[in-house]
């Protein structure tokens, strides 16, 4: 059954949208704007990318969900009871996590059209995943679950570097703190002793095996029903193997693949945005390596290919009934940072063609910030990358005059 229908507030109604500093929500910004929507987002930290946007119609503050997940929703809770807001999206697993548990406290004031809350924990929760997407047919790289340092040790060895080390869910609690982690590359041994106290425990650690690229799925599904899919290949990401994707394309995707893809996605009885990152090695086969509820930071190649997916599922939550969206192939995303970083990465490496097809002209292209229409955004970007290029070079030259 669909949620009860919440009021609007002019045009299509308000939508709230969390962690405003993200790429994901600015990109939701856009498209929501685009297609009727009154967008606000709160932000946890400054600067936020999506309050420099024109598309941005109410700029709000509050608690770091990762930081104050009860501050959070204090100030959620202050804003649905001032405001009527059709939809809350969460942009973030530590804002999806906070809401989903304490959502008690946001019922009846808007939507959030989340399944139930332990449903919310099986999508965030690693191993489970793995488990999920072994049953569909997209058996994980091989994996090992490590609840020690020295059992870390003998399964990387074992495994063989590259790894992905990887915690159990991406917020890991250390005492009365909470850190996000996401999935680290490890080339050795080292960097594995170095990294394994951040990342709780257990940890999983994930074998890179040779693969040709990366494919995302992504869409939107609701009551086991699909009602958008975007299919796409990641041409480069960063870090290298598996870091977020800095130039990605739309592709078609065969009706196998989807099927797999659907049922690993029912399995996790997730409902609303979501993506899944797969690698495709070299014999073929389907390997998942993510699987992200909520949106995400390339949300902004569904939109520009045609699959609107945060209007999608506010148009769903509000009784409108949107007809099926599927991506058309031949579009591309870049994200302007990465594609930096991936440059610098090419030229250390001494891999010229790769480093100039960074620099080539895309047709079809969507950025992460840069928009002719809402530059904002993409100043802040310069701004930001300025600085701290400037801070790096300030502290090279203070090591230097100290002889460091």
């Amino acid at each position: 059954m669909k949620p009860a229908r919440a009021a609007s507030d002019g045009g299509r109604g308000w939508v709230l949208l969390t962690d405003a500093e993200e790429r994901s929500t600015l990109a939701a910004c856009r498209a929501l704007t685009t297609a009727g929507y009154s967008v606000a987002a709160i932000a946890g930290r400054r600067p936020a990318a999506t309050h420099w946007s024109r598309y941005c119609r109410a700029r709000l503050e509050g608690p770091d969900p990762l930081v104050d997940p009860l501050g959070f929703v204090d100030r959620l809770e202050q804003l649905v009871a001032e405001r009527t807001y059709a939809v809350l999206i969460p942009a973030t697993d530590a804002a999806l996590l906070a809401i989903s548990e304490h959502r008690s406290r946001l019922d009846g004031r808007t939507l959030t059209g989340l399944p139930p809350h332990e449903n919310v924990v099986r999508s965030l929760d690693k191993p489970h995943l793995l488990e999920e997407a072994a049953r569909a047919g997209l058996p994980p790289p091989a994996t090992r679950s490590c609840a020690s340092e020295d059992e870390a040790v003998e399964a990387a060895r074992e495994l063989g570097f590259p790894l992905g080390l990887k915690p159990t869910r991406s917020i890991v609690q250390s005492g009365s703190s909470r850190r996000l982690r996401t999935m680290l590359v490890v080339n050795g041994e080292a960097e594995l002793l170095a990294a394994l106290p951040d990342y709780g425990s257990p940890v999983t650690l994930q074998q890179l095996e040779s693969f040709r690229s990366i494919l995302s799925c992504s869409g939107v599904i609701a009551n086991g029903e699909l009602l958008a899919i975007t299919a796409a290949r990641a041409r480069r990401t960063y870090p290298r193997f598996a870091g977020t994707f800095t130039f990605a394309e739309t592709i078609r995707l065969s009706p196998e693949v989807l099927e797999q893809m659907l049922a690993f996605v029912r399995a996790t009885g997730w409902q609303g945005i979501f993506q899944t990152d797969t690698l495709e090695t070299n014999d073929g086969r389907l390997a998942l390596i993510d699987f992200n509820p909520r949106l995400f930071s390339s949300i902004a190649l569904d939109v520009a290919a045609g699959a609107n997916l945060p209007a999608v599922w506010c148009d769903w939550l509000l009784h409108r009934d949107p007809p099926a969206a599927r991506a058309r192939a031949g579009f591309r995303y870049r994200w302007e940072e990465g594609e930096l970083r991936a440059f610098a990465d090419y030229l250390r490496r001494r891999r010229l063609r790769p480093a100039l097809s960074v620099l080539r002209p895309r047709r079809r292209t969507t950025h992460a910030f840069l928009s002719i229409t809402d530059p904002g955004p993409f100043c802040l970007e310069v701004l930001v990358l300025t600085r701290r290029a400037f801070a790096r070079a300030l502290r090279a030259a203070t090591r230097r005059e100290r002889g460091d």
